[in-house]
């Protein structure tokens, strides 16, 4: 979206959602601003369109859940809830527009007015964890066998919350002010959970190659689209991605395997068309210079 000129005509995609009824939705951005709209009515966050049509995606650099930060699983995460957890959505704004508030404050000269938002904050993290708990207990033993299956290692899933156990997040903030004041941000909260991946008791990125953490993170994904099935409104979408580029056979045809399991719409792309063999595909397109073709 970023390569869209202030001054250009808008982006805009449009779709059509078909389940129990039809449902026309789109997105438009332009000039900076996104706005979103479902049949013909404009709703105030993207996240609407979100709850209609779920959408996951598998690509080339998939491997990255497990091999970098917290933040890539931390949105993972949050995906799963909120299709699972239909009351996540506003506690989560909640905290978020807290945060920022308590954070603007601790890089002012009075850093101090920050203490105003922790209670807010105490309070959205309270549900924003149970949720997260609960759907992480959830999640872990589909997680398991997924990757067992895609992987051949015994892996784990553990659920950090971001701050101490047997703490409230208030009195977490309590023994961490000292520290969020020197280096003027929140240091603990949910914006700092993880979902950890192990791999014989280890950090999984310690442990295993590309190859393998591709696989690891490829069922974390598969794993939160069968959990969330049965409390979607609308089946999810899976976008995989040229899958051949960094998989060999053997393990291609594993995660094909699994995907004829999946309750998604599956959409692959491809550079050629060679990177579709063994895949199951109704129809093709083809696409030149941004234009679509249905193939024969």
């Amino acid at each position: 979206m970023r390569l869209v000129g202030k001054q250009r005509a808008p982006l805009r995609v449009v779709g059509t959602i078909r389940h129990s009824r039809t449902i026309v939705a789109g997105v438009e951005y332009q000039g900076g601003v996104t706005r979103a709209r479902v049949d013909g009515e404009n709703v105030r966050s993207i996240s609407r369109i979100a709850e209609l049509l779920p959408v996951q995606i598998i690509d080339p650099s998939v491997h990255r859940l497990i091999e970098e930060g917290s933040t890539r699983r931390r949105r993972l995460l949050d995906w799963g809830v909120f299709h699972v957890e239909h009351g996540f959505m506003d506690p989560w704004r909640r905290y978020q527009r807290a945060l920022a508030q308590r954070n603007a404050a601790l890089r002012t000269v009075t850093p101090a007015q920050a203490r105003v938002w922790e209670p807010e904050l105490a309070a959205c993290a309270a549900d924003i964890d149970r949720m997260r708990q609960v759907y992480a207990q959830r999640l872990a033993p589909a997680f398991q066998s997924l990757a067992a299956e895609l992987s051949g290692r015994d892996c784990e899933l553990a659920y950090h919350r971001g701050w101490d156990e047997g703490l409230v997040l208030s009195e977490a903030l309590e023994r961490s002010w000292s520290r969020d004041a020197r280096v003027r941000t929140t240091t603990v909260g949910p914006h700092r959970a993880d979902l950890i991946v192990r791999v014989d008791g280890e950090v999984a990125r310690d442990r295993v190659s590309r190859g393998q953490q591709k696989m690891i993170a490829a069922s974390l994904v598969l794993a939160q689209i069968i959990l969330a099935a049965p409390s979607t409104l609308h089946r999810a979408v899976l976008l995989l991605d040229d899958p051949a580029a960094e998989l060999d056979v053997d393990n291609l045809g594993k995660i094909l395997s699994v995907i004829e399991r999946v309750p998604a719409q599956l959409v692959v792309t491809s550079l050629n068309e060679a990177g579709l063999r063994g895949i199951k595909i109704r129809k093709r397109f083809h696409v030149e210079q941004g234009r679509f073709a249905e193939m024969v």
